[in-house]
């Protein structure tokens, strides 16, 4: 099975994500790219299923996904090049339209919950600090070493797009700001959506597991 991608939603989303360009959720302001999905909260659930099978059952497939910088172009030719084959893991998702971005969201979270390996290569380091912060992956990096036990409970303890995650990221959200640089527009928003993929990948590349914050 597929998963779809449309060649118009590919070039929209190819164009720059980063800090200056994530896209919109409720209670964050900004430029925004436009989610495509039919079947309400739970599709992110199954889609979480359908990270941790990849990560774990096609481990060097995954690894390719995430090894491009999160949200470039190449990301979106690895993307495509992956998902026109059969792909055992999708099941009932094969033909959901998403942004390749959170595709390879519930992949990261999915190395991170299985636990997998990491290749030394893709290891972040745990001392970036904001006045390099260039990407929603760099702050959440940053985020996520600083506060590893609240980044770790809002990926174990929450669901994708739910209502304890929007509570968790809003207790800690100055934490998060803190990690911004400065030339950040005030009162921009984010994709909660896409930024806790972006921590639970950070989790994994800075070397936390699952339940150890060490």
């Amino acid at each position: 099975m597929r998963l779809v991608a449309p060649l118009a939603v590919l070039a929209l989303l190819a164009s720059a994500p980063t800090v200056a360009s994530a896209q919109t959720a409720p209670g964050r302001s900004g430029s925004s790219t436009e989610r495509v999905i039919i079947g309400g909260r739970d599709i992110w659930d199954d889609l979480n299923e359908f990270g941790e099978c990849f990560a774990a059952q096609q481990t060097k497939d995954a690894i390719r996904l995430v090894t491009p910088e999160a949200g470039s172009v190449e990301e979106a030719r690895v993307y495509k090049a992956l998902f026109s084959k059969e792909t055992a893991c999708l099941g009932d998702l094969a033909g959901l339209t998403v942004p390749w971005q959170l595709v390879r969201g519930s992949v990261g979270e999915g190395f991170y919950k299985r636990g997998l390996p990491l290749p030394p290569n893709l290891a972040f380091s745990r001392d970036l600090t904001p006045d390099k912060v260039k990407s929603v992956m760099d702050a959440a990096t940053c985020y996520a070493a600083r506060h590893p036990a609240d980044a770790q409970a809002l990926i174990e303890r929450t669901k994708p797009d739910s209502k304890e995650q929007a509570a968790a990221l809003d207790a800690h959200w100055s934490d998060f700001v803190a990690c911004l640089p400065p030339n950040v527009p005030a009162g921009f928003k984010f994709d909660t959506l896409l930024l806790r993929y972006r921590i639970a990948e950070s989790l994994w590349r800075l070397g936390y597991a699952k339940g150890r914050t060490q």
